[in-house]
């Protein structure tokens, strides 16, 4: 997975769904790690608490039954002097001034209840000191019987298991973690290649479709509904062109015979007329040209792209006759042109066509960039497979947020490039000749101007993607 495809994939729902799953599925493993803790401690605490409550209340009823003389004996085999035996027992009277057990054994007394049992074994720090469980009975106002009960071997038996019963937790917890990333980058890799498929689709040609067969069953259904949205996208595409293309070419005829006696009118009126005259056959030829352009348009989009057997151009000569016919206009206007081409091989095109569409950029250029502003324009290699030629100018530029929309159809840009002269159809001109050529177009930000970069196959191929390689760029 490339950086593009990561930051793509972090963008969209994958991280989203990641965060939630692995936040509940720690928060189920750590609850129920806590659960299985504590049922363990209190199972052994119960343990504890019945053998020693069992024991006492025996020795108690030795005491009532059979006399001091037969507890003294049976108490006297597991005193507390012996450290070695699991259970130990000691009697003393109440006037003695001796702790409750022998001072010179070192234990710590649980018979405080649950809490405080799994408190002391959660902060038990003292490694010298053995876990005794110990309670204590009054047999007499006079005399006081203890019993306790080693548990150490018991209590290091169940952290071992806990401890082991956590690892499991988070292996699985890692192992989930794995296999949900995996799972969740191929279900959600293959709705963003449906989404930059269909992006590619709306920008470059619409009349191609989302291969069905190369997705997941259950993306199946999302391949339909989007190429079912295309065709009712490009039926209404078409219905709009068709009605536009319908109207400049009906119009053109009728305007070209108001153009013509206009013509043959201008000699017959007075000369205070004629500057009117001028006037209306500028707006004939204003209207003309985008009568023209607009069915030039519709051409270049409706008929099939460049053959593969088209003639040889070379983008270095249409360049230089386009910049010698712009070079006085811009000159007029204080603006500097500096071409500079690399040798690079000829391409599959249409001299005419190519020649128009760098008009139109460089045209473009000029008419908004300010008097002592540069424009540059650069011919040169791109990867193997690629010419790219730049029109680089030091203008207004155009904001990011319209740059996909200035290739629209009549399509006017801000008010600062409103203000000149143009009938929108330029760079939608400029589009439809790319599109023939089977290159591609992109607009970027000069700092400041506008940069306009088109990319060149250099071998035809009906199988390739129109969409440049940008991994070399």
């Amino acid at each position: 997975m490339n950086s593009g495809t990561a930051k793509a994939w972090v963008q969209t729902l994958g991280l989203q769904l990641l965060s939630g799953f692995a936040a509940a599925l720690a928060l189920g493993g750590a609850l129920l790690f806590v659960i299985f803790a504590l049922v363990s401690y209190t199972n052994l605490y119960s343990t504890l608490h019945s053998d020693v409550q069992g024991r006492v209340q025996f020795l108690s009823e030795v005491y009532h039954t059979q006399g001091m003389e037969r507890l003294t004996e049976i108490v006297g085999r597991q005193g507390f002097s012996d450290d070695s035996a699991d259970v130990l027992y000691f009697l003393q009277m109440k006037s003695a001034e001796t702790s409750a057990l022998a001072p010179d054994f070192a234990y710590r007394d649980d018979t405080l209840g649950l809490v405080q049992f799994l408190l002391q074994g959660l902060y038990w720090n003292n490694e010298t000191e053995r876990r005794m469980f110990a309670e204590t009975e009054s047999l007499n106002p006079e005399l006081r019987l203890t019993v306790g009960r080693f548990y150490q071997d018991e209590f290091d038996a169940i952290n071992y298991l806990v401890g082991k019963v956590a690892m499991v937790i988070a292996v699985f917890w890692l192992f989930a973690m794995l296999t949900t990333t995996v799972a969740t980058h191929r279900a959600l890799m293959g709705t963003h290649r449906i989404g930059t498929e269909l992006r590619a689709i709306m920008q470059k040609n619409l009349e191609g479709r989302l291969p069905r067969e190369a997705v997941t069953p259950y993306l199946k259904d999302l391949v339909d509904v989007g190429n079912e949205m295309l065709d009712h996208v490009a039926m209404s595409l078409q219905g709009v062109r068709s009605v536009s293309d319908n109207i400049a070419h009906d119009l053109r005829t009728p305007l070209t015979r108001l153009r013509n006696k206009l013509t043959q009118l201008k000699p017959r009126v007075p000369k205070e007329y004629e500057s009117t005259i001028d006037e209306l056959l500028s707006d004939c030829d204003d209207l003309l040209a985008s009568f023209n352009a607009l069915l030039r348009i519709s051409m270049l989009e409706a008929g099939s792209q460049i053959r593969t057997d088209a003639k040889q151009v070379s983008l270095r000569v249409v360049l230089q006759d386009v910049v010698e016919m712009y070079e006085p206009v811009a000159h007029d206007t204080g603006v500097l042109i500096d071409f500079q081409a690399e040798y690079v091989e000829q391409i599959n095109g249409e001299t005419d066509l190519l020649g128009q569409m760098f008009a139109n950029i460089i045209d473009n250029a000029i008419k908004f960039t300010p008097s002592g502003g540069v424009i540059r324009i650069r011919l040169e290699r791109f990867g193997a497979e690629q010419v790219r030629v730049i029109i680089a100018d030091s203008g207004v530029g155009i904001p990011e947020a319209e740059r996909k929309q200035v290739f629209r159809r009549f399509y006017r840009g801000e008010p600062s490039r409103s203000e000149h002269k143009g009938h929108g159809l330029g760079l939608s001109l400029v589009q439809a000749i790319a599109f023939y050529h089977r290159a591609s177009i992109e607009l970027k930000d000069n700092d400041p101007g506008l940069r306009v970069q088109v990319y060149f196959p250099l071998t035809l191929d009906v199988t390739r993607s129109l969409a440049p390689d940008r991994a070399q760029a």
